[in-house]
């Protein structure tokens, strides 16, 4: 419902972008969170984990006994979402926003036109 309403406000000429970049944008935030909370377990050969990263890391900081592999093992887990992977998509997430502030002026010059200084 919200993606409806906001893809009306985007449409009427109050946003930036189009209605397909709004879906996409959802899209790849639905991933994003589905990936770092989802609570479905896992049977894997260590035993039961969950799929998404946050929950995976208090899961096994909990039931394991040896605090450091658990760690370990969520910040490197193989084939599921881990922290290494969350992390390094909120630093993109923030370098990205971070740039998209930076404001660049390039003088140009032509050789009929008498520059303003």
């Amino acid at each position: 419902v919200v993606v409806l309403m906001l893809d009306e406000v985007m449409s009427k000429g109050y946003g930036i972008g189009s209605g397909i970049s709004l879906f996409i944008a959802v899209n790849i935030c639905e991933n994003i969170l589905w990936k770092a909370f989802s609570p479905m377990s896992i049977q894997t050969e260590q035993g039961t984990e969950y799929e998404g990263a946050v929950i995976a890391l208090f899961h096994l900081l909990i039931t394991r006994p040896n605090k450091i592999s658990a760690l370990q093992q969520a910040f490197y887990r193989s084939g599921y979402a881990n922290i290494n992977s969350l992390l390094a998509t909120v630093l993109v997430f923030l370098v990205v926003i971070y740039f998209q502030g930076f404001r660049v002026d390039i003088p140009i010059k032509y050789q009929n036109v008498k520059a303003n200084e």
